[in-house]
């Protein structure tokens, strides 16, 4: 218990970190000066200030602050300390469902890029390209560990001919980005987890979108942000993958 505690207080370390990371990708930070974007101090968004060093302090600086900047008293939002809560718990079922390893890290630093990089592209549909890179990088070690690096080929390949049928068949239907997104996915999981990831990112998106237009009067060209869909899909893969597969034998093939 004492070591998930640990683990859950460096995750919102991270966490906080990665949402900034996100943030600034969303204000452009990373077109003007990329490395002040990502080693500068968070500042308020109200008066520009550098926060503190207990501002900083993930969730205990947001709840002793009242959820204000020390300096201005502008509020600062809640997302705040709830990604940081979010990244926490992703790392306790990370470390806890795979065991402490470097294997396990490499695991949690790729779901943190997804969920960044979802973020992203929830608030201004785009998806950055160095980010799928990112990704492609924390990929190289657990590929390595898999032993079996022909089927990270085929889950790169499957992807790829999936996703360029489908542009074929259904022009617009997914953007470059997650694409791109998939392409690296394909490569991380391997064959049989990439096709895992396919049904649980395509079928979650189909059920948002359908329930989306619905409720936006039945409009069904209306366009919605797919990586976090993938992200979704990716982490869920990554952590009950072989579960899920075991799941599928057991069901359709004994």
């Amino acid at each position: 218990m004492a070591i998930l505690s640990l683990i859950f207080v460096a995750g919102t370390f991270a966490g906080s970190f990665f949402y900034t990371l996100a943030l600034r990708y969303i204000e452009g930070s990373f077109k003007s000066d990329p490395f002040k974007a990502l080693f500068s101090r968070s500042k308020c968004n109200n008066c520009k200030n550098p926060l503190g060093i207990v501002s900083l302090i993930p969730i205990v600086g947001y709840l002793l602050n009242f959820g204000k900047c020390k300096i201005c008293g502008a509020r600062i939002s809640i997302s705040y300390p709830l990604w940081e809560i979010f990244y926490g718990l992703l790392a306790v079922a990370v470390f806890y469902i795979k065991g402490v390893s470097l294997l396990s890290l490499f695991i949690y630093l790729i779901c943190s890029v997804v969920t960044a990089l979802a973020i992203v592209d929830y608030r201004t549909m785009i998806i950055p390209p160095s980010l799928v890179l990112l990704i492609v990088a924390l990929s190289i070690y657990p590929i390595s560990k898999s032993g079996d690096i022909a089927n990270n080929f085929y889950g790169f390949l499957l992807l790829s001919i999936f996703f360029l049928l489908m542009l074929f068949i259904f022009p617009g239907a997914f953007g470059g980005g997650d694409i791109k997104l998939y392409m690296a996915a394909g490569f991380l999981l391997g064959l049989e987890m990439s096709i895992v990831l396919l049904e649980i990112s395509l079928v979650s998106g189909a059920l948002f979108g359908t329930i989306y237009a619905l409720l936006k009067g039945g409009n069904f060209r209306l366009k919605i942000p797919f990586a976090p869909f993938i992200a979704f899909g990716i982490i869920i893969t990554l952590l009950f993958g072989d579960t899920i597969l075991l799941f599928y034998y057991r069901s359709f093939l004994w």
